[in-house]
């Protein structure tokens, strides 16, 4: 097995050598880690590879049915892995807001989507032991159709609503609602006339994760079986196409991405082995 994984990321990092940037928004791709070469030989992994956040030193990579797994970046090492409370879904994006649930809690409030039926965002106080539930972040407007993904931008106190509206892949904006404005089910539905605006984000074929850096938005796209592969950016404000990079050569899905000391991290879901999550990065360029 070890063999076989040693392949694959053998041929993931000469794909990467064709696959760079087409401008100056991003560096050139380097390799951070394969999880699997960190992860005790006793820890199981259930669930494909999906959303991924960055606090400080710690990577927090979400799996299908609620599964997190904690990496140490700083001394690239395993933490612990935990299933959060609640959710069960596709876990298809997390991040960070700026709320903690208390004056004890290690880390600001952790934004899981839940993406499928309930199209919800799952609120958690998380620690490197476990989480629980604390709210839940409803949309209620009927203009969207199939899945929708959730990403916080902390900087600036907002929440994204990563959505399809006819043909037509889309984010709307909101306020981040805080825990004081939960109802008496621990939940907030936000309605159409809450957005604040919103832009297309244009031809995206799979959404995968987003993550909002400074005034720019990162969205992978895309799964192997379905053709190309995509890194797309945009200015998050005035919809701006930024960056659209091929990574069909990789033949791995791109599924989060979260920022780190300038860097994008790129969390990539390698096909049938949910212990082999391999995680690339790339230095984001200063722009005039």
């Amino acid at each position: 097995m070890r063999l076989a994984i040693l392949f694959i990321s053998l041929l993931f990092t000469s794909a990467v050598a064709v696959a760079q940037p087409s401008d100056d928004l991003l560096g050139k791709l380097e390799c951070v880690m394969n999880v699997e070469d960190i992860l005790p030989a006793q820890v199981e992994i259930n669930g494909t590879t999906q959303g991924f956040a960055i606090y400080g030193r710690y990577a927090f990579s979400m799996h299908d049915k609620g599964q997190c797994v904690i990496i140490d970046l700083k001394r690239n090492r395993f933490v612990n892995t935990f299933v959060i409370e609640g959710n069960t879904g596709h876990c298809n994006n997390a991040s960070f807001g700026v709320e903690r649930y208390s004056k004890k809690s290690q880390f600001p409030l952790f934004y899981v989507t839940e993406c499928r039926g309930e199209r919800a965002c799952y609120v958690n106080d998380i620690t490197t032991e476990g989480a629980r539930l604390v709210q839940k972040i409803y949309y209620d407007g009927d203009e969207i159709t199939g899945p929708c993904d959730w990403a916080v931008d902390a900087a600036s106190k907002r929440i994204y609503l990563y959505c399809t509206i006819g043909t037509v892949r889309y984010l709307k904006r909101f306020a981040l609602p805080r825990l004081a404005d939960s109802d008496a089910n621990g939940e907030v539905h936000l309605q159409t006339c809450d957005a604040l605006g919103g832009i297309p984000v244009g031809d995206i074929k799979i959404p995968q994760g987003s993550h909002i850096y400074k005034d720019v938005i990162f969205l992978p796209d895309g799964v192997p079986s379905r053709g190309v592969l995509r890194l797309h950016a945009s200015n998050v404000v005035s919809g701006k196409k930024l960056l659209s990079l091929d990574l069909s050569d990789m033949g791995l899905e791109p599924e989060g991405v979260a920022t780190r000391r300038g860097y994008l991290y790129i969390s990539f879901h390698t096909p049938r082995q949910n212990r082999a999550n391999i995680i690339y990065r790339a230095k984001i360029n200063r722009r005039n």
